[in-house]
């Protein structure tokens, strides 16, 4: 290959990895609980670990997709599930999260996966088996038991058996995440109290969200032009 050819594959390389498609991207619905057993204080600590969490890890390239619900008595969406491939959809992702208002009440987890996995399947076209298969995710986090609405452990094998899989950040010793363990179609994550939930949360979501091309493509970039450089020197040797 020609220095040429070899400097212009590697100036091609961020290309490669610039960003991903819909059926590429990880699909993630963040169901947040409202609950009434949540003390102010404490809903602002969880909301905040989720911001801290997305700011440290959530790429702009389209290599993932997040909705945001809040479940209490109900479930109420606080971001529509989309693909952040922006700066501004990252920051309005972010801006919703910190904006959201404790709903205060009763315990829905059920209701909370089928709402998120209804909205996952309509978002993919219902391809979570197919084309995304792997990729589809609801991210539930709890710091009690439900207590109203449908039956998580249905809800949770109903969305598995669509392609969508679905973890449990417990908080503190009240926590209930058996839907997922009789589901067996997870992974449960605890945090002692919210004291502890930025960590958890954190450690979570790095587990989940598609990780930053960016070293990847530099260390190709930067092979390519050592290569480049080498067969510039040959070439001299030679000459």
């Amino acid at each position: 290959m020609s220095r040429s050819k070899l400097l212009g594959a590697a100036l091609a390389l961020p290309l490669m990895f610039a960003g991903a498609t819909s059926a590429q991207a990880n699909i993630i619905g963040l169901t947040i609980d409202g609950s009434g057993s949540i003390s102010a204080a404490d809903f602002t600590l969880q909301k905040n670990g989720y911001i801290a969490a997305l700011t440290a890890l959530l790429n702009t390239d389209g290599s993932n997709a997040i909705g945001v619900w809040q479940f209490s008595s109900g479930v109420q969406t606080e971001f529509s599930l989309q693909l952040i491939d922006s700066a501004a959809k990252k920051t309005a992702l972010l801006t919703a999260i910190g904006a959201m208002v404790q709903l205060n009440s009763t315990t829905a987890i059920g209701d909370s996966i089928n709402t998120a996995a209804a909205a996952i399947n309509a978002f993919t076209g219902n391809t979570c088996l197919t084309t995304n298969a792997g990729k589809c995710l609801i991210d539930v986090s709890t710091d009690g038991g439900n207590n109203t609405g449908s039956n998580p452990t249905t809800a949770a094998n109903a969305a598995f058996a669509t392609g969508i899989r679905t973890n449990c950040l417990g908080v503190g010793g009240s926590a209930d995440c058996s839907f997922n363990n009789a589901a067996g179609v997870g992974i449960d994550f605890i945090a002692n109290n919210f004291a502890a939930f930025q960590a958890a949360i954190t450690a979570k979501l790095s587990a989940e969200l598609t990780p930053t091309p960016e070293p990847i493509t530099l260390t190709l970039f930067g092979a390519g032009l050592v290569g480049a450089a080498a067969l510039r020197r040959r070439k001299s040797k030679t000459a």
